[in-house]
């Protein structure tokens, strides 16, 4: 039906992985003045891994306030698949481990960082 497409069927399948994301919406503001894409570069030690499951996190609300409800900033955390399977489906272990690492990462809103309310 589109010939166009049929050069596709020749590329060579590649391996998927699964990601998960993550959202929080913090009172305090953003720890980031611009609107980047933050990747985990601490090393394979601690990278997608049980203790330290982050892959990437940005704040949308630093691309347009709407993002987020008045008085709040929006963090998204990006997980990839391992880092989720290493919690068996406890999703309050793993909550619990990207809020030490963001916290180490920002430690300057840590507090606000480690509130669940």
């Amino acid at each position: 039906e589109f010939p166009e497409l049929e050069s596709l069927k020749s590329l060579p399948k590649l391996s998927q992985r699964s990601v998960g994301c993550i959202y929080y919406a913090f009172q305090s503001p953003a720890p980031l003045e611009e609107p980047i894409l933050l990747l985990n570069g601490e090393g394979h030690e601690r990278r997608n891994t049980k203790e330290f499951p982050v892959n990437n996190v940005c704040f949308p609300s630093i691309v347009h306030k709407s993002y987020a409800p008045d008085g709040y900033e929006l963090c998204c955390v990006s997980l990839l698949e391992n880092a989720i399977g290493e919690h068996d489906g406890n999703q309050a272990t793993l909550d619990m481990a990207v809020r030490k690492q963001l916290s180490m990462w920002f430690p300057d809103f840590a507090n606000d960082i480690s509130d669940e309310t």
